[in-house]
């Protein structure tokens, strides 16, 4: 989970059809938040992933749910407010259910930085707050079979790239001026490891978090560094990362 930014709402949901939908909502319980305007738009916010889990939607048959972040069985006049309905995976929001938001609050990731309430170790999450705790709970972040396994896979490739670059860099790094080549090769394969932590990535607090824990990792940024390696793509690669992740 990672922080989102609320796009502004889509230039069709005027304020007049806000109350028509309300209204029709409140009077037949019609699914008026599926119009395809709103379906995109809600998408597109949080980069094509569920808010929750980071999983990719509308693919492997994790098809794109709306979530109402405050349920409308309890909020019925929130029904089409934008900024209550949230990109979700049929796992997280069937989990999530009905459960009172605004009495039992769980991360908002538009409103709350997910930072400050959970972590993440072994690809597994863990709660920081009260809040991190239940959001673990109703949302489903620790689901071995749809989400936990998946990120134990993902973590295992970046893990051993990190170790195949680290080995290589030491190795080269020995003689600069004659392995300017290679070195240039691997801190571009380096530059691609990074870049599949982006906000945009699927599971990317799961990614970033795994490389910045890694001392490999570590000790590749030292070696780029101190042999004035280091330049100003790597370290807004860095920056995106440290945003991302979800470290203790």
């Amino acid at each position: 989970m990672i922080k989102l930014n609320l796009t502004d709402k889509p230039v069709k949901l005027t304020d007049e059809l806000v109350e028509e939908l309300t209204k029709k909502y409140l009077s037949d319980g019609s699914d008026v938040w599926n119009r395809s305007f709103i379906r995109e738009s809600v998408l597109g916010f949080s980069n094509s992933k569920c808010c929750y889990t980071e999983c990719k939607l509308n693919s492997e048959s994790k098809y794109m749910e709306v979530d109402h972040f405050h349920p409308k069985i309890h909020f019925p006049n929130d029904v089409v407010l934008w900024g209550n309905l949230l990109p979700s995976c049929k796992k997280s929001n069937t989990t999530k259910g009905e459960l009172n938001t605004k009495l039992n609050p769980i991360i908002n990731p538009i409103v709350d930085d997910p930072k400050e309430h959970l972590r993440i170790n072994g690809f597994r999450f863990y709660h920081k707050s009260e809040i991190g705790r239940r959001t673990i709970d109703y949302t489903a972040l620790n689901d071995r079979q749809h989400f936990v396994n998946k990120r134990f896979e993902i973590g295992i490739k970046i893990i051993e790239l990190i170790e195949d670059i680290y080995l290589s860099i030491t190795d080269l790094a020995k003689d600069i001026k004659n392995n300017h080549h290679n070195i240039t090769r691997i801190i571009n394969k380096y530059k691609s490891l990074l870049k599949e932590a982006d906000r945009k990535e699927e599971y990317a607090a799961t990614i970033s978090t795994t490389i910045l824990m890694d001392s490999h990792n570590t000790s590749i940024i030292d070696i780029l560094k101190s042999n004035d390696l280091w330049d100003d793509e790597l370290e807004n690669l860095l920056v995106e990362i440290n945003f991302c992740s979800l470290c203790d």
